[in-house]
């Protein structure tokens, strides 16, 4: 069958949006599975074969007036299920199959919140309200329950309760505000609705929120335990002290106009910003300044312009492997340092203390260095690579460079790894202030962390970058040579001050 010339774009575009209707149709379900499943799932398992049984709706509107106090009905999906119905019958049976015991057949009612099961109404009617609660704690994300604290209606008697999930206490305090009316006539005819945010003291995630209401609201040390309930002006703790005085605090005004809470998690608090950003490069950029880096860099170009060799291709070969070896050098460390402060956190704690006392000690000696530059001393200057080692260096990187031959490149890159691992004992000091000052900055290691390293190495690749270009633009390595060591004074004065600048912020950050 042939296609008229005029129909063929009809024909594409039909083709083209049943494709687009068969990319999207299963995002969409997906998307709306996803909503399904954000929200919190209520299954109530009944048994009605008569007019006058129950239908389950009774329950129903009971537990919605239960919880409508501290959940929005968007927050939840509710299934109402009749066991007498066939296939119903057969779900029950499987559900709870593997529940049966010799002391207990299950049997309806039975409710189940997202896989938690009450059986038996004095069970459902005591518990669903404190499980249907705790699971949504467990569902809410940071960000969520933060915004919970915040834009309260200032109509609304708002509360943050504190409770624990095996406390006699709590529970009572939970079937009294099940109970309690969820609105309240004030003075001048106003209408306040009752507002609970209930956090979960057991949950180690509250625990440092806990703490900043305790601290906000000066409660006493002998206080600070659940049941604990925060209003605007005040709180009260106790279960008797809770149903004494709640009622007169609501109708007397005292639990309105709540304040948004400036609580700062301290993940967040900790977290890595645009000023540590700047830091992270400037301390990048002085640390590629380091004396050993350089000097490794001009001794490498001395020997390449003997040889007449390519001087922009072979000194970014030897930077790349340089920033490569540190890359990995810097990771290992960072993964050791994590590993050593969450098995062995007064082992990691001591490390924090030694590298604050180094740092201060760096510091010291880069302050005399300084003063030994502005001398010309130089052969009195304590932060430099060994003789021998520096002897090492230059007789490896010559045996390497002759025996390269045609694979000149590779033997370079090869050489950058190795040298740097010996660099590493003296540009390595301030890199290891730095990597300690982003786990400081940092909760876990993650994404952010690769990228703080590939942007400090990056920043001290910096100056290396630009003196490759120079001595690729015709300046004589002894230039340029002269043109460092002239700098070297104040390049010691600033690692001093970086050093010192690292002892007091590690000191300030310290877990």
């Amino acid at each position: 069958m042939k296609v008229h010339r005029s129909t063929k774009p009809l024909v594409m575009l039909l083709v083209l949006l049943l494709f687009a209707v068969g990319i999207a149709t299963p995002y969409v379900y997906a998307a709306e599975e996803q909503e399904s499943t954000d929200k919190i799932q209520i299954t109530y398992y009944y048994f009605s074969s008569c007019e006058s049984c129950e239908d389950g709706q009774n329950f129903l509107n009971s537990l919605q007036g239960q919880i409508e106090d501290a959940i929005s009905p968007d927050e939840y999906e509710f299934h109402l299920k009749n066991v007498f119905e066939e296939d119903i019958y057969n779900e029950f049976m499987e559900r709870t199959k593997d529940m049966a015991t010799d002391e207990f057949a299950p049997s309806p009612p039975m409710l189940e919140v997202n896989g938690t099961c009450l059986f038996g109404v004095d069970d459902i009617t005591n518990k669903a309200r404190s499980v249907i609660l705790e699971e949504k704690e467990n569902l809410r994300t940071e960000e969520e329950r933060l915004a919970s604290f915040r834009d309260i209606p200032a109509e609304n008697s708002y509360f943050v309760y504190f409770y624990m999930p095996a406390c006699d206490d709590c529970e009572k305090v939970q079937t009294y505000l099940a109970n309690m009316d969820k609105e309240f006539a004030l003075e001048q005819n106003r209408l306040s609705k009752l507002q609970v945010n209930y956090v979960n003291m057991g949950d180690l995630d509250n625990v440092p929120l806990a703490h900043w209401f305790f601290d906000q609201y000066g409660v006493p040390e002998e206080r600070q335990k659940a049941p604990v309930m925060f209003y605007q002006n005040g709180y009260l703790q106790g279960y008797e002290e809770i149903v004494a005085n709640m009622p007169n605090l609501i109708m007397n005004g005292k639990a309105l106009n709540w304040q948004d809470i400036d609580y700062v998690p301290k993940d967040q608090d900790m977290s890595f910003g645009w000023k540590d950003w700047i830091f992270l490069v400037f301390t990048g950029v002085v640390n590629g300044l380091s004396p050993c880096g350089i000097s490794l860099l001009l001794l490498l170009f001395s020997l390449l312009l003997s040889k007449h060799a390519n001087v922009l291709k072979l000194g970014l070969t030897f930077i790349v492997a340089r920033f490569l070896t540190f890359l990995l050098l810097g990771t290992v460390l960072y993964s050791a340092f994590e590993q050593i402060s969450a098995v062995l956190e007064p082992v990691g704690r001591i490390l924090q203390i030694l590298i604050i006392l180094l740092s201060i000690v760096f510091a010291v000696l880069n302050f005399i260095d300084f003063f030994m530059a502005r001398k010309n001393e130089y052969g009195k200057i304590r932060f430099q690579l060994p003789p021998k080692l520096r002897a090492f260096q230059r007789n490896y990187l010559e045996n390497t460079l002759n025996c390269g031959g045609k694979y000149l490149t590779g033997t370079v890159f090869i050489a950058g790894i190795v040298l740097s691992v010996g660099e590493f004992l003296c540009t390595g000091q301030l890199y290891l202030a730095s990597i300690l000052y982003m786990m400081q900055r940092q909760t876990a290691w993650d994404f952010i962390v690769v990228l703080e390293f590939v942007v400090y190495l990056l920043a001290m690749s910096l100056p290396l970058l630009l003196l490759t270009v120079l001595a690729k633009r015709g300046s004589q390595v002894l230039q340029l040579s002269e043109m460092t060591r002239g700098k070297l004074p104040w390049i010691k004065l600033l690692y001093g001050v970086l050093f010192l600048l690292f002892a007091v912020l590690l000191f300030l950050f310290m877990r």
